[in-house]
């Protein structure tokens, strides 16, 4: 790849969009039906009853994980469309969109037509549903297949939107699914008890989902036709990167759900919850990284097809910076006041139990989320072969570290198992991009991380207040001084001076 500068005025102009924006907008989008959720939850389940809200909840579950299940296309016509765009290839665009587009509509018909044959063996046997509620969960089998195919042909919409790099329209529809997925819900239970509207409801707002897609794309990606066509020579790009995809896809959630799932069997049920807790807390913080690797994939894949390594790099060293910036301060609390932060939420005993398990699980978010600008990188450069193989290797070696951390740890065990797991992965990928990073990056990160794991240590509650705020003063020292390159110290400077509180104090 060549190191020479781009000139402006050939770029095309979603390249030159802001990074940094586009992150924001990706965070916001996943945000802000959390916090609807908050409100909704205990009120759809005071209104339904547990039994029905764990059916609604196995039907959210069930329609979202069939979006993983489209043989990675949503995430190859993020690549292969975001370098046509690069190259001002039309042509070639629209018939990459029609391929991608037709393929994921025959997958969903495939997945619609399976759920219908299964559904009555599904619900009576393998989720085992209450016989009261058995008739009910029948009658929304087919609604729920019926709004499969849009589900998977919406994933297909997000990914050209995303290579255009639309973000704000992306995440503005991900929002307005996310809150009427809850609005939804809770307006038909003012009204009724039944499942079988509140399932109705979710299919008409997923196929709503879906048509407001088609219309974003007609109006704001140029390159997009509403005449889909066939093309095998698109077709065959597209399966060749998707497969390896599919891979990817169906072992990660292998890899970061089947712990609990172990500990239940292994161990007990009430230890999954003090398992589980602490997962699902710390693991919010993904939602950072997430927000920023998904504005980098087609960045980085727009940036390839035009072979400049410069701005490819600069992107790369720089998401790692404001990933280790803003995540390690908040893990550091984590790990220090797991203890404090369990009793003051949960009280002593999910404190007494889950905190070390609290404290591993943060250090394995951290050493994940830096992973993603990696694994971002590796899959626009054409190479999801090698992170999928790295899964296929992971997964036999981490179900067996699992298996004997468990009987030998309990569930402090189970934390290690996966928090090793996943740091050992993202030792691999920074590996393999070992050429493209700057030494004092891999010593920051490392040093970081070490920082973490002896703050593991710590008991006393003083102790830690002290090592934390020695720990931020250092960390932003060095990361100011000696990570942070001079155009981005530049940029921060300028971005500090227009802060209105900062005039303030200065007048």
């Amino acid at each position: 790849m060549s190191s020479s500068t781009i000139d402006t005025k050939t770029t095309p102009p979603s390249l030159r969009k802001s990074v940094a924006l586009n992150s924001l907008w990706n965070f916001a989008g996943q945000v802000s039906p959390l916090l609807l959720a908050v409100f909704a939850i205990p009120i759809l389940v005071h209104k339904l009853g547990v039994d029905r809200y764990g059916v609604l909840t196995l039907a959210w579950i069930l329609v979202g994980y069939f979006s993983l299940f489209d043989f990675g296309l949503g995430r190859a016509i993020t690549k292969l469309l975001a370098e046509k765009i690069a190259l001002n290839d039309s042509e070639n665009s629209a018939s990459l969109i029609g391929t991608a587009l037709l393929s994921m509509l025959l997958l969903g018909l495939f997945f619609c037509a399976l759920l219908f044959v299964l559904g009555p063996w599904i619900t009576r046997s393998l989720l085992k549903v209450p016989s009261g509620l058995q008739h009910e969960t029948l009658r929304c089998i087919p609604w729920l297949a019926a709004s499969i195919p849009f589900v998977i042909v919406t994933s297909g919409l997000r990914g050209i939107l995303e290579a255009q790099q639309n973000f704000a329209i992306v995440n503005g529809l991900r929002a307005a699914l996310g809150f009427f997925s809850y609005l939804g819900p809770l307006a038909v239970v003012l009204f009724s008890r039944n499942l079988f509207p509140v399932i109705l409801t979710l299919a008409i707002i997923r196929i709503a989902s879906c048509a407001l897609h088609f219309w974003a794309c007609g109006r704001y990606v140029p390159v997009f036709s509403r005449r889909l066509a066939w093309s095998r020579q698109a077709f065959r790009g597209l399966i060749g990167f998707g497969s390896w995809m599919t891979i990817s896809n169906i072992i990660t959630p292998l890899l970061v759900y089947l712990d609990r799932f172990v500990v239940g069997a292994l161990i007990s049920i009430s230890a999954v919850a003090y398992y589980a807790v602490p997962f699902d807390a710390v693991t919010k913080l993904w939602m950072i990284p997430t927000a920023l690797a998904g504005v980098l994939f087609p960045a980085f894949s727009e940036s390839l097809a035009i072979n400049d390594q410069v701005r490819v790099t600069g992107l790369y060293e720089r998401s790692l910076v404001t990933t280790f910036s803003i995540l390690f301060p908040l893990v550091l609390a984590c790990v220090l006041f797991a203890h404090e932060g369990l009793r003051i939420w949960l009280g002593n005993d999910f404190a007494a139990r889950s905190s070390t398990v609290l404290q591993i699980f943060a250090i394995g978010v951290f050493t994940n989320s830096l992973a993603n600008m990696p694994y971002a990188l590796l899959q626009a450069s054409g190479r999801p072969d090698l992170t999928a193989k790295i899964h296929l290797v992971e997964a036999p070696c981490y179900i067996a570290l699992l298996l004997w951390a468990i009987r030998a740890h309990g569930i402090e065990g189970a934390a290690l198992a996966w928090t090793i797991s996943l740091s050992v992965e993202a030792a691999v990928l920074f590996f393999l991009l070992r050429n493209v990073l700057a030494p004092r990056l891999w010593i920051t990160m490392t040093a970081g991380t070490a920082v973490l794991v002896i703050a593991c240590g710590i008991t006393e509650t003083v102790l830690k207040l002290l090592f934390f705020l020695a720990s931020v003063g250092i960390f932003a020292g060095v990361v100011w001084r000696w990570t942070l390159d001079d155009p981005l110290r530049l940029r921060l400077r300028s971005w500090l001076r227009t802060m209105p509180v900062l005039h303030r104090v200065g007048a």
